[in-house]
């Protein structure tokens, strides 16, 4: 493993608090490495688009050097008059980008939840109860895969690659991350959901891929897919037995990552004018685009709290170019695809 490799898998392991920083150790060849000076062993990974280096999270550095990290690298880029766009940032980034010049904008949120304590109430539960009864009645069973070795199971690759298939073949419209799984890719990283077709056991009809979040001892659900063919619920039912699941081992963190919401929220840095502008602007995307779908699943399955994500541009007179260059990096980091 050469030096570059090394320190960033023990960065990740260590102070990889977000959805994506999974991702970023996945697909390490596709970043970038800013090193701190300031704080031994601190990374920022970022793409580069254009004149603009993108950062997705936050930095990987202790939470408490977080702020000085994030100023380093800000300054550091601006000196090589690079201009700078945090993604899916967490609110300590972007307050500390601010405090250096930045404007951010709370467009994204992710929705948490416990395992351990996960509880959902109300009418969305009653909801949630009924597809499952009516599933599990018809013999569909929800099933976590053996941890660390369910990618040694030939029977259940082929049937998760056809899945798939079958779903990228539906997505081409799209520009949406699936498109990019790499199912298998450090699988013993990960784990594996799957609800499967009672009358053929070699087919698929949902599933849940989970990322770890070492920093959080927790897990993002990245990928979930419903088969074309499916019955109604079946991606409900998947999202269950994966709470259930970590939730018996113990695990007391999953995200399901950073979703675009249908309204924006608290704005950073922003003037009254520009703040109108970008407000109009994102609600006209988000109408268009069809945000408030994969919003309504998660409500639905009550994640809670929904942690605010922001977009973070920095300097901060180049927020018409950094909200471009957003639309652009939207769906190359990915949003899940959510609903039943």
């Amino acid at each position: 493993m050469d030096r570059d490799r090394q320190d960033l898998e023990q960065a990740v392991r260590s102070w990889g608090r977000t959805a994506f920083s999974f991702d970023v150790l996945e697909n390490a060849e596709r970043y970038s490495l800013f090193r701190s000076a300031r704080v031994p062993g601190a990374i920022v990974p970022y793409k580069t688009v254009g004149r603009v280096d993108a950062v997705i999270g936050e930095p990987l550095a202790p939470f408490e050097s977080l702020a000085d990290v994030t100023r380093e690298f800000i300054e550091t880029r601006g000196a090589a008059r690079r201009r700078v766009v945090g993604f899916c940032a967490s609110e300590e980034f972007a307050r500390a980008a601010a405090s250096v010049g930045a404007a951010a904008a709370q467009i994204t949120a992710e929705p948490e939840l416990d395992p351990v304590t996960y509880e959902p109430v109300g009418g969305s539960a009653k909801k949630l109860r009924v597809y499952a009864r009516r599933l599990m009645r018809s013999g569909v069973q929800g099933v976590a895969m053996p941890a660390r070795s369910a990618h040694r199971d030939a029977q259940f690759r082929q049937a998760a690659e056809d899945i798939v298939t079958a779903w990228k073949d539906r997505a081409r419209h799209t520009s949406a991350h699936i498109l990019e799984i790499d199912l298998w890719k450090q699988a013993e990283e990960k784990r594996y959901f799957a609800v499967f077709d009672p009358k053929a056991s070699d087919r698929l009809w949902s599933l849940l891929v989970a990322h770890p979040v070492y920093g959080n001892e927790g897990w993002h659900f990245c990928h979930l897919m419903r088969h074309p063919d499916a019955p109604k619920g079946v991606n409900e039912l998947v999202v269950l037995t994966a709470i259930d699941a970590l939730g018996d081992e113990g695990v007391r963190y999953a995200t399901f990552g950073p979703f675009a919401v249908p309204r924006a929220g608290e704005f950073i840095g922003y003037g009254p004018t520009s703040e109108r502008v970008v407000r109009r602007i994102y609600q006209v995307v988000a109408q268009r685009v069809g945000y408030g779908s994969s919003v309504e699943f998660y409500r639905k399955i009550q994640a809670n709290p929904w942690r605010p994500r922001y977009l973070v541009i920095w300097p901060r007179g180049a927020l018409v170019r950094g909200f471009y260059t957003m639309t652009r990096l939207a769906h190359v980091f990915g949003f899940l695809e959510g609903g039943g």
